[in-house]
């Protein structure tokens, strides 16, 4: 009986081991292969990076901002300027494409239209929701409604499934303020 007990405790161990182990190795194995894919997609695609926002959103082109998070920024279209700026506690409406960095690039969701999707993604500006914490940090540049920018997206950044397996994605997101709040 003792041996059958030391037997299904060793089996149970060995299976906890197995189970445990992965074959996409570490998260810090996963974090260099993420930085790698994100060097390659950069260096094929010709992309310049800066460390700060152009003056007056005058951006070159391919030039990306790698902002202190670790997200790669580019404003497409700055919006109507003539409006309110986007403030903190704002709903804000977002159309987005998801696109993967592989080669070829694929896009993994798309809600661009209300042909692809008939409701937008709607979140509140400074408070942290379901949205990728890249979306909100976006926004912070972006400031009007209209606004629309491209981004590389580090799995630490993205939605939840991509902070869990730590996958790399472009984002082109389009903003719009939810109209009746001010």
């Amino acid at each position: 009986m003792k041996k059958a007990s030391i037997f299904l405790f060793g089996s149970f161990l060995l299976l906890l081991l197995v189970a445990g182990c992965t074959t996409s190795g570490t998260y810090a194995d996963l974090l260099k292969t993420q930085s790698i894919i994100i060097k390659d997609y950069i260096k094929q695609n010709n992309i310049q990076l800066t460390s700060s926002l152009p003056a007056d959103n005058a951006w070159k082109s391919n030039e990306y901002c790698l902002t202190p998070t670790g997200l790669y920024y580019r404003l497409l279209n700055p919006g109507d300027t003539t409006t309110d700026s986007i403030r903190a506690g704002d709903r804000v409406s977002v159309r987005y494409l998801k696109i993967s960095i592989t080669t070829p690039p694929d896009t993994v969701e798309n809600t661009w239209t209300t042909l692809t999707s008939p409701y937008p993604f709607i979140m509140t500006y400074r408070v942290s929701g379901s949205e990728p914490s890249a979306w909100q940090e976006a926004v912070s540049y972006m400031k009007y409604s209209g606004s629309e920018a491209q981004m590389i997206v580090p799995g630490t950044l993205g939605f939840s499934a991509e902070q869990s397996s730590i996958t790399p994605y472009v984002h082109v997101i389009s903003i719009l303020k939810v109209p009746g709040q001010d």
